[in-house]
C-alpha cells in the first residue's frame, strides 16, 4: 500500500488552533489557547467573565496570580502526565459551568469552543461558540 500523510490545516481545531472544551462541569483549554496568556506559570486561579456584545454571549477567563485571588477565582489544574506538566489546564465547577454554558457546561460529553485573547487585556481569553 502507497500511504501518505494527511496535513493538518491551520485553519482547522487541531493541534496548533486555540480551543476550549466544556463538558462534564469543566472547561479545558488547549495548549494553543494556553500559549495566547504570556507567563501562563505565573497564574494560579481564574476568574470567570461574561459579557454580550452583538447579541451573543461571550465567555472569559481572567487569569490571576495567587496575590491576585478573590472569593470568586477558581483555581487552575495543570495537567500532569509521567509527573510531568504537560500543556493546557483545566477549570472545574460544575455549578458554574452550568450557569455560564448552561446543559453543555454540565453534559457527559465535550463540546468544542473557539478561544481568542482579548484585545485589550493581556490576562483574559475570550470563548465562544464561534
Amino acid at each position: 500500500m502507497n500511504w501518505e500523510t494527511v496535513k493538518i490545516k491551520n485553519d482547522q481545531r487541531g493541534r496548533t488552533m486555540p480551543y476550549a472544551s466544556v463538558g462534564f462541569g469543566r472547561l479545558s483549554l488547549s495548549t494553543a489557547a494556553c500559549e495566547l496568556i504570556d507567563n501562563l506559570e505565573s497564574y494560579t486561579c481564574v476568574e470567570m467573565l461574561k459579557a454580550i456584545e452583538g447579541g451573543e454571549t461571550l465567555i472569559g477567563v481572567r487569569f490571576l496570580e495567587d496575590k491576585d485571588r478573590t472569593v470568586d477565582s477558581l483555581p487552575i489544574k495543570r495537567r500532569v502526565v509521567n509527573e510531568r506538566i504537560v500543556g493546557g489546564i483545566d477549570i472545574m465547577n460544575k455549578g458554574t459551568m452550568q450557569e455560564l454554558f448552561g446543559d453543555i457546561g454540565v453534559q457527559n460529553k465535550v463540546t468544542r469552543m473557539s478561544v481568542k485573547k482579548d484585545p485589550d487585556l493581556n490576562n483574559v481569553l475570550i470563548v465562544s461558540k464561534e
